[in-house]
């Protein structure tokens, strides 16, 4: 286990002073600041105090003058404070544009744009879209102020559950001040966001988890004296009832309201597409993109169906439960196929074990073929996901953090959500599982923030490109099964059925981002995506709808996937053009995600160097 000292959170060059006590010093600090690795610190450090809970996935913990300073605290839910973080936004923004850009150097250019189009992505979430009436974000940070510190060993176990007791101290005034943002009758959330808010405030305080289970066996194991543990115990059975009381609140004064609109219209969408992504193709060019890559994808899978329809259905065909491809039409070709490898599946309580079992068939087959170098899978743990995460994404992982990398990643399968409909679990065959562990873990996010963590500039690994990290994993994952990874090696149509897999993931990211900017965008009826995902994209019903979840909750998001492999497989071409018989993949993969995770016109120009100008 590990202590962030002061000693290395200096090394960090991040010393803090808190903008509560001297609301001056920051900004004070930002008008005499000439760096711009330095003003993006001092970027992270207002958004550390803004809301000290996500510290922990930055992996800061304090401040040169008080080592747990974030671990302690819970945001300032005030209206004087967001006032006061939305000054000091817009004093970043006009430091930052104060810059001559003719006088930096390229890096220190790139991590500018970097960095403005960040502050002013907050600042339009915030004060546009305002973020703080909707109740995701109050129960997020709900979340994480507890969860984030018991998932890593960083520190003693004595001090995280001090920091623990502390934050349920401090949970009353926060639960107050985010009843009293939502209690004007004017705030009317959309209904999915209501339903995801309530489920997890109930999950957070259900038996069997954290407060009622994890907490007492920590305290069980720890060193606090009997008066700490008490003093610990008191006070975060007052946070439980105070969550609770939150969520009957919520329940019986903000659900039963109006629903709030869920689209953001093309105006809005266009600007946060522009500010989030940071991508060469706008919205509409993405979405004509998407739909030609749809069209492969469906043929190619069509294609390979047909090739081996007769042989995989064998039996089938035999006692007469299926037609002859000859006799099929295509849809149907692919449905029989699907449904047969849906009999090979995990259950939840087996999934987290069958995900596990994959890993040596992976790792062996990157190393086998030398895709790239590879930190240690052990470095990687696959749990059920925290309760006020759930009910979003079927899998997400939390990557080891940029200031302490030597900690491990968490990869989280929503169990819950999985439990809630078997059709999910028919989604996730074995070879689906294998696929998902490539994206999540071994090459994908995983190794690829394992590689962004080594990167020497500061703003393009914390301020990712969320396109460039979706893209990696969508990219990396298709090479693994193009160069012939399949979970059946031994049977005659097991690489056709692991291609089938990835084609058929590949349409799940191309209607990503056809139905976030399509749903987005325009009053495209929410029966007609359903369609789409479940009739062209093989998609069982309950992922299908899943997928229209996030797009309410998560705009932009859905679209990083395919706009980021799109990305990556352009970069891809002319780069094995440029380089010729020389091209390998190992270059390619390790010098890509040792770019960091910068947006790609930074990263066609690392790659392609004098070539992304021709």
């Amino acid at each position: 286990m590990k202590t962030l000292t002061t000693t290395a959170f200096l090394a960090l060059a991040l010393t803090t002073t808190a903008l509560a006590s001297d609301n001056d010093s920051w900004d004070a600090r930002v008008q005499a600041e000439d760096s711009i690795d330095r003003l993006g610190r001092l970027y992270l450090e207002l958004l550390l105090e803004e809301d000290p809970t996500g510290a922990a996935q930055f992996g800061v913990h304090g401040r040169d003058d008080d080592t747990y300073y974030y671990d302690r605290r819970m945001p300032d839910a005030t209206p004087a404070a967001r006032a006061a973080f939305a000054a000091k936004r817009e004093l970043l923004q006009g430091k930052l544009a104060s810059f001559d850009q003719d006088a930096l150097s390229r890096p220190d250019q790139i991590d500018l744009h970097i960095l403005t189009k960040r502050v002013a992505l907050d600042r339009m979430i915030a004060e546009e879209l305002k973020s703080y009436e909707n109740p995701l974000s109050w129960t997020g940070s709900l979340g994480s102020a507890f969860s984030g510190l018991v998932l890593r060993d960083y520190a003693p176990l004595d001090d995280r559950l001090v920091s623990f007791g502390a934050r349920c101290k401090a949970t009353p005034a926060f639960v107050e001040g985010a009843q009293a943002t939502l209690a004007p009758e004017t705030v009317q959330p959309p209904k999915m966001e209501k339903a995801i808010a309530l489920s997890n405030l109930q999950g957070m305080t259900r038996e069997g988890t954290l407060f009622d289970k994890t907490l007492p066996e920590l305290l069980a194991s720890s060193g606090l004296v009997n008066e700490q543990a008490a003093a610990i115990t008191a006070d975060c059975a007052a946070a439980v009832e105070s969550i609770k009381g939150f969520a009957n609140w919520l329940e019986t004064t903000v659900v039963p309201r109006e629903d709030g609109e869920w689209r953001l219209g093309k105006e809005l969408y266009d600007r946060k597409y522009d500010l989030q992504l940071d991508y060469p193709l706008n919205p509409d060019e993405l979405l004509a993109a998407a739909e030609a890559w749809m069209a492969e994808r469906s043929a190619e899978l069509v294609s390979v169906g047909r090739k081996i329809h007769d042989d995989y259905l064998a039996d089938e065909l035999k006692a007469g439960t299926v037609q002859p491809a000859a006799d099929t039409d295509d849809q149907q070709v692919v449905r029989n196929i699907f449904t047969k490898l849906s009999e090979d599946r995990s259950t939840v309580d087996t999934l987290i074990a069958d995900s596990y079992a994959l890993a040596d068939s992976i790792i062996g087959f990157v190393e086998e073929e030398q895709l790239m170098d590879l930190p240690p899978a052990s470095k990687l743990r696959i749990e059920d996901i925290p309760p006020h995460l759930s009910g979003v994404a079927v899998a997400m992982i939390s990557t080891a953090p940029p200031f302490e990398p030597e900690l491990e990643s968490v990869w989280f399968w929503d169990l819950p959500l999985l439990a809630g409909a078997e059709d999910f679990l028919k989604e996730y065959n074995r070879p689906a599982l294998a696929v998902v562990y490539i994206h999540e873990g071994v090459p994908g996010h995983f190794v690829q923030l394992e590689y962004s963590n080594r990167a020497e500039r500061t703003i393009p690994k914390v301020f990712w490109n969320g396109a460039m990290v979706e893209g990696w994993a969508s990219f990396i994952t298709s090479q693994m099964i193009e160069q012939g990874y399949t979970v059946y090696p031994d049977e005659p149509w097991g690489h056709d059925i692991q291609l089938m897999v990835d084609d058929k993931m590949q349409l799940r990211s191309v209607m990503n981002a056809i139905i976030d900017i399509r749903l987005q965008r325009s009053d495209w009826p929410e029966e007609e995506a359903l369609a789409l995902m479940v009739e062209k994209g093989f998609q069982e019903q309950a992922e299908a709808a899943g997928k229209i979840t996030r797009a309410k909750v998560s705009s932009v998001q859905l679209t990083s996937y395919f706009a980021g492999q799109y990305a990556i497989e352009q970069i891809l071409a002319e780069y094995k053009e440029k380089l010729g018989p020389a091209f390998n993949y190992k270059d390619f993969n390790e010098r890509l995600v040792g770019a960091g995770s910068p947006p790609f016109f930074a990263i066609r120009e690392f790659m392609l160097g004098d070539a992304a100008d021709d």
